[in-house]
């Protein structure tokens, strides 16, 4: 195993040991066995005013930006960099109302986990930003970004090792973090679907190389998803 791809598994468990939570699982998937449908665009989900599922008529819109120029000379690269700091501002102004039961969440339990998943989510995003905002030409590191209505809802960091693409971080817009967790209204699901979906349909247009896609996952919800999606355990072969 790849020493950062070891090393980021280590920093997973350090964060999840306080809470006692499942640990992660090491995931793979053989680009050769996708197809056409298992990669097919697929629609957003919003959750309407009585918690009812909408299909939305408008499509998500997917972007990849590149690390292989500076920042001064990229400005997909400085927007997403701006957007990554407003999340992490955003985390804490969440983290601080629910604190101070501004949002109310009565099920402690509940409350318990909710603050857990918006703190380990502002964990990435705080360590790729260091990548994105440095003066450092990445040539091998991407981020995936899945946007609706022009705002970004999941962003997932990728690394290629040789013949493999490891699936870094993956972190989701913590407003939209909170009402998925909340099914509140205005919650829009799927996009970790197409967020993976439009990784594998790059990987196969344009990066034919690439033979395998792996990932270290927490989230069980993430988990089932790339699951679904056709990824395994990971084994030493």
């Amino acid at each position: 195993m790849d020493v950062k791809f070891l090393l980021k598994n280590i920093l997973y468990i350090i964060l999840l040991a306080p809470t006692l939570l499942q640990a992660g699982s090491d995931l793979e998937l053989d680009v050769s066995t996708l197809t056409s449908e298992s990669i097919s665009e697929i629609l957003p989900l919003l959750i309407g005013r009585n918690g009812e599922k909408i299909i939305s008529d408008v499509s998500f819109f997917n972007d990849k930006i590149l690390l292989n120029t500076l920042p001064a000379e990229n400005e997909p690269r400085r927007l997403l960099t701006a957007t990554v700091d407003n999340y992490i501002a955003k985390s804490d102004i969440i983290l601080k109302k629910i604190k101070d039961k501004v949002i109310e969440i009565p099920d402690m339990a509940q409350k318990g986990r909710v603050m857990h998943k918006l703190r380990l989510n502002k964990s990435f995003l705080k360590s790729v930003f260091d990548d994105l905002y440095s003066k450092k030409i990445e040539m091998n590191s991407a981020f995936y970004v899945t946007k609706f209505n022009g705002e970004a809802v999941v962003i997932t960091q990728v690394e290629s090792h040789a013949h493999e693409l490891h699936i870094e971080y993956v972190m989701s817009d913590p407003d939209n973090l909170l009402n998925i967790i909340l099914n509140n209204e205005g919650a829009i699901k799927r996009a970790s679907v197409e967020n993976i979906r439009s990784i594998a349909r790059d990987v196969i247009s344009n990066n034919p190389s690439i033979t395998k896609m792996k990932s270290y996952v927490i989230s069980p919800t993430l988990e089932a998803n790339y699951r679904r999606f056709g990824f395994t355990e990971f084994s030493c072969r």
